[in-house]
């Protein structure tokens, strides 16, 4: 038996947080636009491939002035308006994930969730989202063409906090080195 669950529908997550300077306010930054992008495309090989289309929604995480400003452009770009909702509350790649398995974990088939953002934030969601056990996601990854240490403050936001897994990974791969040294000593 498979360890997913049959998926029905699916579920965009379009992560549209930015902080520095490149976040002026006024409008979005490029690499905002680009997340806006990736999502559009990603919506449209969903509408013209999967079965469960009629069941796809689309989720912004980000303040509210910046996610209309999304949402606006993603109806431009043929999103139903109907099917958009805004997750002003979360605010970092750790709270989002938590409010999405707390939402979808409890229905008997999950939707698969496409989660978009900037590209050097897969190592942060790869680390949170080993939560979401049984469900189905995918990265998307935007080109991020920001300064290196803007990215590096930024990424520093959202870094995860250190929990089970990572000690429970760290322990067992102590007791492979100690094992390996007794087996192959120098």
């Amino acid at each position: 038996m498979s360890e997913y669950r049959f998926t029905d529908g699916n579920l965009l997550v379009l992560y549209a947080i930015h902080r520095g300077k490149s976040a002026d306010g006024s409008s979005l930054p490029d690499y905002v636009q680009e997340r806006v992008n990736i999502g559009l495309e990603t919506y449209n090989i969903i509408m013209k491939s999967r079965p469960d289309k009629h069941k796809t929604m689309v989720m912004i995480v980000g303040e509210p002035g910046p996610s209309e400003k999304v949402k606006e452009l993603l109806v431009k770009g043929g999103v139903k308006p109907e099917i958009i909702a805004i997750d002003s509350e979360s605010k970092n790649i750790g709270q989002t994930v938590d409010y999405i398995y707390d939402m979808i974990s409890k229905k008997p088939n999950p939707p698969m969730v496409y989660f978009i953002a900037s590209v050097w934030l897969h190592d942060t969601y790869n680390t949170t989202a080993i939560k979401m056990k049984g469900i189905k996601t995918q990265f998307y990854g935007a080109l991020d063409h920001r300064p290196v240490h803007e990215v590096e403050q930024e990424k520093a936001l959202d870094a995860p906090k250190k929990g089970g897994e990572y000690y429970k990974r760290k322990l067992t791969n102590k007791a492979v080195d100690v094992v390996l040294n007794i087996i192959f000593p120098d």
